[in-house]
């Protein structure tokens, strides 16, 4: 269908306006939200940072997971693995919310086989070193309560911050001034707002880029753009 691909390519806005585009849509995605603490965010790794090999496994490890997504499964057994003990606090009333069953019992099968256990209704406050080691605070949302950890790593998985730097370089100078008309978008019509009449370009950005998100939603928002362009 003539689509160019570009890949190995690094795209800041004169990259992009060098195509003279009618349309541009950032699907640029987002970073891994650790700046959830109280105190001693720069304590902690990501979950991202346990998959890519940024960080290595701890041998007593405590995963904050506030998304209840794949990442903290995945991050989980890979930390596990090594032999580690593995303790995963989430906020929320039940694990892995965003886990439906078929996909999450293969991760429970694993990590039931090794040192893992789950922790509900807890949050992380705060972190700070003791000695050579970490102590994590948790509290609850249901009363003024804490407890106390001392681990050697805090993992937190919180979903992304958008990466969308790209965008707010290209918005003054788009036709809608990056603007969606949410009902044009939802009855599948396409998008006619004018912002700036002197703008060359629309502009949209999709999936990550707009919140933490999952890959269903910006195919679904790139679908609806993109189908009456």
């Amino acid at each position: 269908m003539g689509v160019t691909f570009r890949f190995n390519s690094f795209a800041d806005a004169q990259t992009v306006l060098a195509d003279d585009p009618d349309v541009v849509i950032v699907a640029t995605g987002g970073l891994p939200q650790t700046e959830v603490l109280s105190d001693g965010n720069g304590l902690v790794v990501s979950a991202w940072d346990i998959l890519s090999g940024d960080a290595m496994p701890g041998a007593n490890v405590l995963i904050y997971d506030d998304a209840g997504d794949y990442t903290a499964l995945q991050a989980a057994e890979k930390i596990a693995a090594t032999g580690a003990k593995v303790e995963i606090v989430t906020r929320d009333r039940n694990i892995s919310s965003e886990v439906m069953a078929m996909s999450l019992t293969p991760s429970m099968r694993e990590l039931q086989n090794r040192d893992v256990t789950f922790t509900v209704t807890w949050k992380l406050d705060a972190v700070t070193r003791d000695g050579n080691q970490l102590r994590a605070v948790v509290g609850s949302d249901y009363g003024g309560v804490t407890r106390e950890r001392l681990v050697d790593q805090v993992v937190v998985n919180h979903g992304t911050r958008p990466l969308d730097d790209v965008y707010f370089d290209l918005r003054d100078a788009s036709r809608n001034l990056g603007e969606v008309d949410y009902e044009e978008l939802v009855a599948g019509k396409a998008q006619s707002v004018t912002r700036n009449p002197d703008g060359t370009y629309q502009l949209f950005r999709i999936g990550d880029a707009v919140a933490a998100r999952n890959t269903h939603a910006a195919i679904y928002d790139a679908l609806r753009l993109c189908k009456v362009v």
